[in-house]
């Protein structure tokens, strides 16, 4: 997560708020420590050389690109890799990206190809590859295209926050556009229902809860849809199914909503990159800081719990209520955006 960022991007529903010591329980604590143990953890040498082979990319690229693969979190591609991706497609003639089926909407320009890594196998940040695998697979997949004389770019180039910051350069675009028909609807809903390999298998919201929330927004005249991937997302039955394996299909969705909810998860980040307000539950502070310090479009978050992935629905969609009647206030009836352009 982009730390450097906290002091310009640290906002909660369009207010700055002050980081607050929090005492994290020892199950957070050790769903962390279990988190690094699946994924890569970069070492002092492997970070140098992403520092030196970075200048490299900045300084002297070669005509060709070839970026990835990427094999991380969603999340993760979202907010600390594409960007960086982005910025380096108008200083090559040629930019290949390697990474996830349905992912080629984050890659404008770009030619993009797909790696065979299972999501649920992926593990956690960027992945559980090695950088030499990283490279192995990305020279592998430029012979197979016959490239020559070509920059590979990997996450080991971008694995801290200090070589996203001072290294390489990154463009964060708005994604999307308004729906053509100018029919929105009030709240889509990610509800998470994926088992990946590794210590976090609490996360999914229970389907029978899932139902429940659905319900009660009905019951308030609430207009809704879900959205997500449809192996990774559940969509209660009766209910608009926007889901879809196509990241364009999922953010022209997004973008059709006044608010999404749902677990802090991918697709909130994917909805902050839509300019899209968010309504958020997770299991601690922690969480909550990392989706603050990505709010690069100052997006208003909702926050309903840091403390349960398990909130009650009847808060959860009295909390939709509530949000929206302020973002109604806030955006003048919704004639304004409720994100702000950096300058």
């Amino acid at each position: 997560m982009c730390g450097f960022m906290k002091k310009f991007w640290l906002i909660n529903g369009g207010y700055e708020k002050k980081l607050t010591t929090v005492n994290r329980s020892a199950t957070n604590v050790d769903v962390r420590q279990a988190g690094k143990l699946a994924s890569h953890q970069f070492s002092l040498v492997e970070k140098i050389a992403g520092a030196f082979g970075g200048l490299r990319l900045r300084f002297f690229p070669r005509r060709i690109l070839v970026a990835g693969p990427y094999v991380g979190e969603f999340g993760h591609e979202l907010m600390d890799w594409q960007p960086w991706v982005r910025a380096q497609i108008a200083r090559h003639d040629e930019v290949h990206v390697i990474t996830f089926p349905g992912r080629d909407y984050l890659y404008p320009g770009c030619k993009v190809h797909y790696h065979e890594v299972k999501l649920e196998n992926a593990g956690y940040r960027h992945g559980r590859c090695t950088p030499r695998q990283l490279e192995q697979m990305a020279r592998k997949k430029a012979a197979e295209l016959g490239l020559k004389n070509y920059d590979v770019m990997t996450a080991l180039h971008i694995c801290t926050a200090y070589h996203r910051k001072f290294l390489l350069p990154a463009k964060f675009e708005l994604l999307g556009q308004p729906p053509v028909s100018g029919q929105f609807r009030d709240v889509a809903f990610h509800f998470r229902q994926v088992q990946k390999e590794g210590p976090d298998q609490t996360r999914n919201y229970p389907p029978e809860l899932c139902d429940r929330v659905v319900a009660l927004c009905r019951a308030q005249n609430l207009r809704c849809f879900c959205v997500g991937h449809p192996r990774y997302a559940y969509c209660p039955a009766g209910v608009e199914d926007r889901r879809s394996e196509d990241l364009a299909t999922s953010v022209a969705a997004i973008r059709a909503a006044r608010l999404l909810a749902g677990e802090l998860s991918g697709p909130m980040h994917l909805a902050q990159l839509s300019g899209v307000p968010i309504l958020i539950w997770a299991d601690g502070q922690w969480r909550i800081d990392g989706c603050l310090d990505w709010n690069v479009f100052r997006v208003p978050i909702y926050i309903i719990a840091k403390d349960t992935f398990r909130p009650d629905p009847d808060r959860v969609a009295g909390k939709i209520v509530e949000a929206l009647a302020d973002l109604r206030q806030r955006t003048d009836d919704f004639r304004q955006p409720a994100c702000t352009l950096p300058k």
